[in-house]
């Protein structure tokens, strides 16, 4: 059983968003993980339903000239940036329910799934950045975070053949641009209290020394996939999981595979989302 792992640097997130798509889209394009450390220019995200009037200042994003593009997948609405650590799963279902022996299959599922898998990465660190003192590692709802501050918001997609879910690690991020550019949304998890911004977050550098110290924790746990699982206990018959590290060619080729696109970029002139090539 082999995933394939791609692992980027500072790649652009909206292009790396379309490579997502379009292997999501494609049905024999395999298992895949992507690792990507930030993205070079500050981005905002908005989930596939999102409205980009409710969700953004679109007028101090267009001033500050940054991007607010729409992503295939749901979730919340994120400023992004080269501090940001994107993190992708992208699965054949029948393989993760024969490996997982899972019998129910639903988003909630996959929730719970990543929540045990990033446990093991978030959580006992030795990192000289630690603070055991700080609250542990929890899913809140839909969120990843330590207590009740937020460092990482997901979306997920699913298909008939596959599944995604990818989360937007806030490893730093820049406070002046994540108070200005984002509105309070109307809906908001019931955790987080009506608190704004800068209150309701966290930055993962307080624990780590680095987005590389993070990604090799992930990929280590990769290695250990399903043994880690709290979804199977009998791993007698269960082969070695193989990583085969790719190369960004060997991603970008699935663009070349005819599939539907959905992820679109915001048009200040215009005032509304505008397909991409």
């Amino acid at each position: 059983m082999t995933i394939k792992l791609l692992k980027l640097n500072r790649y652009p997130i909206l292009k790396q968003l379309q490579i997502e798509e379009a292997i999501y889209r494609s049905p024999n394009s395999g298992n895949w993980v992507v690792i990507n450390k930030g993205t070079p220019d500050p981005t905002i995200i908005v989930g596939v339903t999102g409205r980009a009037d409710k969700l953004v200042h679109l007028e101090e994003a267009k001033k500050r000239n940054i991007d607010t593009i729409k992503r295939f997948t749901g979730g919340g609405t994120v400023v992004t940036d080269d501090d940001t650590l994107f993190i992708t799963f992208i699965f054949d279902q029948e393989w993760f329910k024969t490996i997982y022996q899972a019998k129910d299959y639903y988003p909630r599922d996959i929730m719970k799934w990543s929540e045990h898998f990033y446990n093991n990465v978030f959580n006992n660190t030795n990192s000289s950045n630690s603070n055991h003192s700080l609250a542990p590692f929890s899913l809140m709802e839909h969120d990843y975070s330590y207590g009740t501050l937020k460092f990482g918001g997901n979306a997920q997609s699913f298909s008939r053949l596959k599944f995604i879910h990818h989360t937007s690690f806030l490893y730093d991020f820049k406070q002046d641009n994540m108070s200005a550019l984002l509105k309070h949304p109307d809906k908001e998890p019931e955790y987080r209290k009506n608190r704004d911004h800068l209150s309701f977050l966290c930055k993962l550098k307080d624990r780590f020394k680095s987005q590389d110290e993070i990604a090799d924790r992930v990929e280590k746990q990769l290695t250990q996939m399903p043994k880690s699982s709290i979804m199977r206990d009998d791993y007698h018959n269960i082969d070695d999981i193989k990583i085969q590290q790719v190369s960004i060619q060997d991603a970008l080729q699935y663009l070349d595979i005819p599939h539907y696109k959905s992820n679109q970029i915001y048009d200040h002139n215009n005032l509304n989302w505008k397909d991409l090539e």
